[in-house]
């Protein structure tokens, strides 16, 4: 497990180098529900996903550690983002490796912030193979999406914040609802979670046909699930759970729900027109559920993450018309 002194120094790094971003409500979710429901709105964040978080601490320990050194990193595209986006910060260069079927926004997104980047064929090419090779023929530090320590830590802000946000309030986190694509996010806010709301619950959202989590916790091991499926939730499409991630969600995760893309677009139109904010499809899952209502609350205060918001603008609109 990760120490509480690794969360709160990642905490220190970032300050002033990631936003703190808002925690939205709505009044008229709140009374159908019973419960105040708090949608901590990473997609406001820079880069427009949490994403920036790990990808910047965990350069900047390595830059701090080694020296100055290419980096090399691969993703659908949120964590290519944010490992472009620290590089830029840190004076480092960046080569990605993406999908060739990644959205637009999220490959124009990493190109502009000057990442050299490199497509493969997500269902016939292994793109950590493809990056390895890269980092090790150039002598490239290789940042994973969540399979680091330094990762999963930077993570960890987004519920150290939530947690300082709500006791502004005089508010505790009963239920804390986020996302699972290779673990990462919601293995960092689970450490923060237990550290500093011990009586928090942990839940996890996954897309219906890409629930490796929740099929590895209830085989007790990591389980290799088929990609060949579809699912418009880009981000959240791994087909197995982090070797560093699994065991700390395994400790942690109270339970794992699925949702559907049409559960998806539904919270992806609810966010739009009741919230105001634009989400792409793998960060609206924890909304779907709620609004789906197979979720029940155990207290007062639940605390939904809204992972990410790169999305195509014509590709939103097509999909909540």
């Amino acid at each position: 497990m990760i120490a509480l002194e690794k969360i709160l120094d990642a905490n220190t790094v970032l300050r002033g180098i990631v936003r703190e971003t808002p925690l939205l409500s709505s009044n008229k979710l709140n009374q159908s529900l019973g419960v105040d429901v708090f949608f901590k709105a990473e997609s406001e964040q820079h880069t427009g996903s949490f994403k920036i978080r790990g990808a910047y601490y965990c350069m900047h320990q390595h830059l701090m550690d080694h020296g100055p050194q290419d980096v090399v990193a691969y993703s659908s595209g949120n964590h290519a983002q944010g490992v472009a986006m620290a590089g830029s910060l840190l004076g480092l260069s960046t080569t990605i490796v993406m999908p060739s079927d990644a959205p637009k926004a999220k490959i124009n997104g990493t190109r502009n912030f000057g990442a050299n980047i490199i497509t493969y064929d997500r269902y016939e090419e292994d793109r950590e193979q493809i990056a390895t090779e890269h980092a090790n023929k150039n002598n490239a530090f290789l940042v994973p999406p969540y399979n680091h320590v330094d990762i999963i830590a930077g993570q960890s802000t987004v519920a150290i914040e939530a947690v300082q946000q709500m006791a502004l309030m005089d508010l505790s986190i009963a239920d804390y609802i986020c996302p699972i694509g290779g673990g990462g996010l919601i293995a960092g806010s689970g450490i923060a979670l237990k550290n500093l709301a011990p009586k928090s619950r942990i839940y996890g959202v996954e897309p219906e046909f890409f629930n490796d989590t929740q099929k590895s916790i209830s085989a007790g091991s990591r389980q290799k699930i088929d990609i060949k499926n579809t699912s418009i939730c880009d981000a959240l499409m791994v087909e197995t759970p982090g070797e560093l991630t699994f065991p700390i969600n395994q400790q942690q995760i109270n339970e794992i729900f699925t949702v559907d893309d049409n559960d998806v677009i539904a919270a992806m139109k609810y966010a739009y027109h009741e919230l105001g904010i634009i989400l792409e499809p793998s960060g609206a899952v924890g909304l779907a559920l709620i609004l789906k209502g197979r979720f029940t609350p155990s207290g007062k205060s639940v605390v939904v993450v809204f992972s990410g918001g790169n999305i195509d603008v014509s590709e939103h609109q097509r999909l909540i018309k």
